[in-house]
C-alpha cells in the first residue's frame, strides 16, 4: 500500500512537470522602417496582466532575427499577450589592448538614420505588443520611426495621448 502510494504521488510529480507554464517556441525577425533592424541588440518580452511566469528574452541578431529563451536556450514563452521591449546595439567595443596601452574608442556600428526611437527600450512605455500562441510562432515585429508610447491611466486631464507622464510635477506655465 506506501509503495503503490509512493509511485502515485512520483508519477503526479513526473506528470506536472518543473511546476512552471508550458513553454512554445517563438522566433521572428526586428524590422524598422520596413528592413531588418541593423546592428543587433537583445529583446525582452514583458507579460502584460496577471500571467505567471518568467518574462522570456533573447538576442537579436545583426540580420534582426531572434529566438525567445525562458529558462533555457531556445525553449520559448508562455502563451500570452507581452509588451516587446527592445535594445539595439549601436556601437561594439573597441578591439583588445596589450596591458597598459589605452584603450580605443567604442566603433559606431549603426548611424543615427538607423536607430530605433528610444521608445521601444522603455520596458513600462513600448507601443509593440505580441501575443505568444499554444503552437510554434514566427513573428515579424514592426517598429516604426514614428512611434509613441502608449497613454499613461490617470494623467493630466487635457494631455494630448502619448505626452502624458506619471510620477513628476508639472508645473504651470511661467512659475519656474
Amino acid at each position: 500500500m506506501r509503495r503503490g502510494l509512493v509511485l502515485l504521488v512520483a508519477a503526479a510529480v513526473a506528470a506536472a512537470g518543473c511546476g512552471g507554464p508550458k513553454l512554445y517556441p517563438v522566433r521572428g525577425v526586428v524590422r524598422f522602417d520596413g528592413k531588418p533592424m541593423k546592428g543587433g541588440g537583445s529583446i525582452a518580452f514583458m507579460p502584460v496582466g496577471n500571467q505567471p511566469g518568467r518574462a522570456p528574452g533573447g538576442e537579436v541578431k545583426e540580420d534582426g532575427t531572434f529566438e525567445l529563451s525562458t529558462a533555457k536556450p531556445g525553449d520559448g514563452a508562455m502563451t500570452g499577450e507581452f509588451r516587446v521591449v527592445i535594445h539595439q546595439s549601436t556601437d561594439r567595443e573597441p578591439e583588445a589592448k596589450k596591458d597598459g596601452e589605452r584603450a580605443g574608442k567604442a566603433v559606431t556600428v549603426v548611424g543615427e538614420a538607423d536607430r530605433i526611437p528610444g521608445v521601444y527600450s522603455d520596458a513600462a512605455r513600448s507601443p509593440l505588443r505580441a501575443t505568444v500562441e499554444a503552437k510554434d510562432n514566427a513573428l515579424t515585429l514592426e517598429l516604426r520611426r514614428d512611434a509613441e508610447p502608449p497613454p499613461v491611466k490617470g494623467a493630466g486631464r487635457g494631455d494630448p495621448p502619448g505626452r502624458a507622464f506619471a510620477g513628476r510635477v508639472r508645473l504651470p506655465a511661467g512659475a519656474n
